[in-house]
């Protein structure tokens, strides 16, 4: 932070780079969550730095501002996007039910939608959904077609496997938001009726 605060001497970041350091300073949540990147592997800890602090937020802010003054409009940091109205599950309260499930975009409209980002200084996507990880085979792809984004997903995280654990390692800008709905008791019996059906299966 001290060579980021010497780096941009301006107020652009000013106020950013104090909110990190008094959290490190302070050895607070977010100074855990910052530490806890330490536990991931390398290459994708690199990664993710190079791509969501350099590439979005850093390189990226300054081209988004340049933009939004000559689009007049204000350019997002991270663009969200639903790859399908799709699900593996039917939860209670939740909006697929009733909207129903064959919604997709194409992977040529995903990449589209990424490519448009970057012309933009945009370098973060988040997925939601229906359930992202029904089209994982195609996330991984835009993930190779664009490396230097970085792409996180809110999931049940049901549909991960051993495979795509060993996807997300290989193209290493691909992060999963794994959600939990629900109280803590209704959480469990939900979880473990879906992992029991799940082993079955296989």
């Amino acid at each position: 932070m001290n060579t980021l605060e010497k780096s941009y001497s301006g107020d652009t970041f000013q106020k950013q780079i104090a909110v990190i350091k008094k959290s490190v300073e302070e050895k607070d949540n977010w100074y855990q969550f910052m530490m806890k990147l330490y536990d991931l592997d390398p290459g994708v800890r690199k990664t993710v730095f190079e791509n969501l602090l350099l590439n979005d937020s850093i390189n990226g802010y300054a081209y988004q501002q340049e933009m939004s003054k000559k689009y007049n409009c204000n350019i997002p940091w991270a663009i969200l996007l639903d790859p399908t109205s799709a699900c593996n599950l039917h939860c209670t309260g939740c909006w697929e039910a009733e909207y129903g499930n064959k919604l997709n975009l194409s992977l040529e409209t995903i990449d589209s939608i990424v490519k448009q980002g970057k012309e933009l200084g945009c370098y973060m996507y988040i997925y939601t959904g229906g359930e992202p990880m029904v089209r994982k085979n195609d996330l991984i792809k835009i993930c190779e077609m664009n490396p230097d984004c970085e792409f996180l997903a809110f999931t049940n995280g049901t549909l991960i496997d051993d495979d795509f654990c060993k996807e997300m390692l290989r193209v290493k800008n691909f992060v999963p938001a794994i959600s939990l709905e629900g109280f803590r008791m209704q959480t469990i019996q939900d979880a473990a009726k879906v992992f029991s059906i799940k082993f079955r299966t296989l």
